[in-house]
This record gives structure tokens, sequence and C-alpha cells, in this order.
């Protein structure tokens, strides 16, 4: 199972760096959709500026999955991303293509985030007693979980 987790986090790192930079170096070919639906909402997102967000995110997110550092962290930091890119691929475009990139984001995803589903259980915590956060307890949950 360690094998598998390997395996997905590093095609996703290297996935996701892959396509943030594809952005800037334009190695890997991007057919614009021609759903008019699809092409606002990639419209709006460059002409924004959003769209570099977005894509500095799946860098950052790559760089980190890679290093095997901050994993939960970089797969939670994707998750939105991931279901508007979902949306996008599946309901606005929905070619076969644009499906098979949705699921080859989405899968590894899926499957990492539920590898590190006790990571996130604590944040689902339906009753909390709020405390102040010690310098000590930072240094131990950020050096000493992996």
């Amino acid at each position: 199972m360690r094998v598998l987790e390997i395996v997905l986090r590093v095609f996703l790192g290297l996935f996701l760096l892959a396509n943030g930079l594809n952005f800037w170096f334009h190695w890997i070919p991007i057919t614009p959709p021609t759903q008019e639906t699809a092409n606002r909402l990639m419209d709006g997102l460059v002409f924004s500026g959003l769209f570099e967000i977005v894509k500095f995110v799946e860098i950052a997110a790559g760089v980190l999955l890679l290093a095997n550092r901050f994993v939960p962290f970089s797969l939670l930091l994707m998750l939105p991303l991931t279901v508007v890119i979902l949306y996008a691929d599946i309901v606005l475009i929905g070619t076969a293509e644009t499906w098979i990139f949705a699921m080859l984001l989405a899968v590894p995803q899926f499957a990492l985030m539920l590898a590190h589903l006790p990571n996130y259980l604590p944040i689902f915590a339906m009753h909390s007693r709020p405390r102040m956060t010690t310098a000590q307890d930072v240094r131990d949950i950020v050096l000493h979980r992996a």
C-alpha cells in the first residue's frame, strides 16, 4: 500500500507541475473548448488574472507532493481547483479527452486524500474547544508528523 501511495503522489505531483508550468512554457498543446460556457469560464479566468493564481497553486502543490512535504495540505489546497476542473471538463466540455484529463487529476488526488484521512478527521469535529496554539505546538506538528 505504501508503494501505491508513493506512485500516486509522484504521478500527481508531476501532473500538477507539468500542467502548471505549461501555462508559461506551452510544451503541451491546449485545445480551446468549443462550448460557449466553457469558453466564457476560461476567458474570465485568464483575463481576470485568476488563471495565473490557479497555475501557481498547481505548481506549488506539485512541488510539495514531489518533495513529500505538507502532503495533506497540498491535497487540500488543490481540492477547490480540482472540483472546478472536474465540473468544467465533465459537465461543460464533456469530451473523451477532457474526461480522461479530469480522471487523471481526480482519482489520484481523492485516493491520496483517503490515504491521509486521519490528518483531515479533526476538522470534522462537531464540537471543539478553541485554544491558543503555542510555538511548540506548531513545531511538534510540522516537524514530527510525517
